[in-house]
């Protein structure tokens, strides 16, 4: 976890996890996929700041 004070945003907070594996579903675009589902590995990033700006609310995206 890495947390740093900026002008613009106040405290923001960032932590990252990597290798995470998300669980692949048949269905929409796997559907028609024969054999096993492959493994896509990734890296996930969450950003929390105090404040934003504009004045508005930091919402999950």
């Amino acid at each position: 976890m890495t947390v740093t004070d900026t002008r613009l945003y106040g405290k923001a907070t960032a932590q990252a996890w990597d290798r995470l594996h998300p669980r692949l579903t048949r269905r929409a675009a796997w559907l028609d996929h024969d054999g096993p589902l492959p493994i896509i590995e990734g890296t996930v990033i969450r950003l929390v700041v105090e404040k934003l700006p504009s004045g508005g609310v930091n919402k999950p995206v």
